[in-house]
């Protein structure tokens, strides 16, 4: 009852601090005015955090005056959670350097450890128990700070850091019903109730935003809470694996965020549009719709997280780095969307800027970590699959034994077959014959490989190794290669297939070679803000036929009746010279305009 009275508490509070905090922000001039690297459009008050808090830490107190839950409170986390709000309360209403605030948050972490809030990761895997506590300290340190940024730096469009944090509140909450954690469970709901009555508010069109008062304390609060309950240390999942996919969003958007400004010779610290909501809204989708995409995500990793706790534990083993992969790939895609113009960078900025193009591009460093977990899973299925879905301690074991050897030959075959050397966005079926050929590769070496060790006799492993399932393996890594390089290709498509409000409807007159590369070149080039509804074509099998998802209408005798059904504003000829005259004063007449397609090889003198 008592987190129930927490939730509902906090939530009613919210409610009425934040139209007060509205108006006091307005009579205080704590006001955003519209910016170019800001997304809202009016002046918009800051101080909502305020609210957030007022509601957090009032709403705990009302459910103890209730509840006499008094013995049983974490009172530690509502002083670091406290400090925390203070600090981006004075940056709120005093703006503090990056450097500043970052040595505030090691204080209020320093605070946290001294009073017991450590990770628990390495404890069973360093038997010295003192010892172990250094890693686990520098641990807690990287992942309090590291959070609070986050969500701060996630705090870039109307209702999306409130929406993350609810949601991750929420999946806080479930666990500490699961673990029987009455006094957490009633902070997490706490949190959760305070962040919904902030979200009706800051729903877009936001009417006030949190500022760092409540990006600042949600993100160490969340954080927080996340490394209090104390998890069985034997399970690397329940101790790393759970908070890791509960905060993935922010993790990944923080990293994509990094990565890219670091590359324009930018500061990560600085303000802009070039967050992963951003560039959804650049693959165009709406305000909404990028919204709820990050909304929807947040929910599938935290499901993601829960069922970690709740299905057969070997299968989860490949579930959580899987799901990692797949948003690891949508980041690096959005990556590549340009939605801001780099400025002259500083010299120092090209000393970065020529480090991480040497990093991402010219040695393909992430290519070949993607691989690495590409490799880790398809081998990992290869054995759940051969065993049923049934694995074990020894089998578990085999795999750890047998891995290193599956990643020398994938490598090896990798670099041999020129799988480096591609273009993700230009995949096409010759990549795919190389990428059977590097998988087909790597399953020879590996087999020789295994068959080597084996009539040495001194690697007892070789012994229960099945052949099967270097064939799984082969299968899987090949899909997976596959897969993950066609994916920049098919979102492409995706992003270039959508309609867009001033683009101009055209039909291509030729279904041939030259139509299909006429189609092509318009999906490739969206500035053209051409959108194909269809081909005409002379033969009259093409009828009814699609190429790239667009369909053939039919012959030139239905052009009159495609032109006024489909509203076709241009007509292009692809490689069929010029049409009779009559069809073109049909267009003309309908003030359609027709141009043809030319490609030639130009003499330069």
């Amino acid at each position: 009852m008592l987190p129930i009275i927490s939730f509902g508490s906090s939530l009613v509070l919210s409610l009425l601090f934040i139209p007060l905090v509205r108006r006091l922000s307005f009579r205080w001039g704590r006001i955003s005015q519209p910016r170019d690297d800001r997304w809202h459009r009016k002046p918009t008050p800051t101080l909502g955090g305020i609210g957030i808090f007022a509601g957090f830490a009032l709403g705990i107190l009302v459910s103890l005056l209730i509840g006499h839950g008094w013995e049983h409170m974490r009172w530690g986390i509502l002083l670091g959670s406290g400090l925390v709000f203070c600090l981006g309360l004075y940056d709120d209403l005093k703006p503090m350097s990056p450097s500043a605030k970052l040595v505030g948050q090691i204080l209020a972490a320093t605070l946290m450890i001294s009073l017991g809030y450590t990770s628990t990761f390495f404890s069973p895997r360093i038997p010295n128990t003192i010892v172990a506590q250094i890693p686990n300290i520098l641990l807690t340190y990287v992942w309090l700070i590291g959070i609070t940024n986050a969500i701060n730096l996630l705090d870039n469009m109307d209702g999306l850091a409130a929406g993350i944090s609810l949601i991750t509140a929420i999946f806080l909450s479930y666990f500490f019903w699961h673990a029987g954690n009455l006094s957490l469970l009633g902070m997490s709901l706490a949190l959760a109730g305070s962040v919904l009555g902030f979200l009706i508010f800051n729903f877009p069109p936001a009417s006030i935003f949190m500022g760092d008062s409540g990006s600042l304390f949600l993100g160490f609060t969340l954080a927080l809470l996340a490394i209090a309950q104390q998890q069985q240390a034997s399970d690397v999942f329940a101790v790393l694996g759970v908070p890791t996919l509960l905060f993935m969003l922010p993790i990944l958007d923080t990293t994509l965020v990094t990565v890219t400004r670091l590359l324009r010779g930018q500061s990560p610290a600085q303000g802009g549009r070039d967050h992963a909501s951003h560039r959804l809204i650049a693959f165009g989708l709406s305000e909404r719709q990028a919204l709820l995409i990050m909304y929807g995500i947040a929910l599938f990793s935290g499901v993601m997280a829960a069922a970690l706790e709740r299905l057969n534990y070997w299968l989860s083993l490949v579930l959580a780095p899987f799901l990692i992969v797949l948003l690891a790939l949508l980041a690096a895609y959005l990556g590549g969307l340009k939605v801001v113009s780099a400025p002259p960078p500083s010299s120092h900025g090209r000393a970065l800027t020529r480090i991480m193009l040497d990093l991402t591009y010219r040695r393909r460093v992430l290519e070949v970590i993607l691989d690495f977990f590409l490799v880790g899973i398809a081998y990992y299925l290869a054995f759940l699959t051969h065993y049923g879905l049934v694995m074990d301690s020894s089998r578990l074991g085999l795999y750890l034994d047998s891995l290193p050897l599956a990643l020398a030959a994938t490598y090896l075959s990798f670099f041999a077959f020129g799988v480096y050397r591609g273009v993700w966005r230009y995949v096409g079926f010759n990549d795919l014959v190389r990428y059977f050929q590097a998988c087909l590769g790597s399953v020879v070496l590996l087999a020789a490989t295994i068959f080597l060790l084996d009539q040495t006799n001194r690697i007892t492993w070789t012994q229960s190794y099945s052949p099967v399932v270097i064939l799984l393996f082969g299968i899987f890594m090949f899909l997976g290669l596959a897969a993950s390089r066609s994916s920049f290709k098919l979102l492409d498509l995706a992003f270039k297939s959508r309609p867009r409000g001033n683009e101009q409807r055209v039909l291509i007159y030729g279904a041939g070679d030259a139509g299909e590369m006429a189609l092509r070149w318009i999906l490739m080039n969206p500035d053209l803000n051409y959108r194909p509804i269809g081909f005409l074509d002379d033969d009259p099998f093409m009828s009814g036929r699609q190429i790239h998802g667009v369909e053939v209408l039919g012959g030139p005798e239905k052009l009159e009746v495609v032109l006024k059904d489909r509203q076709i504003e241009g007509l292009i000829l692809a490689g069929i010279g010029r049409p009779r005259d009559d069809l073109v004063a049909m267009c003309q007449r309908r003030g359609c305009w027709v141009r043809s397609l030319r490609l030639e090889f130009e003499m330069v003198d």
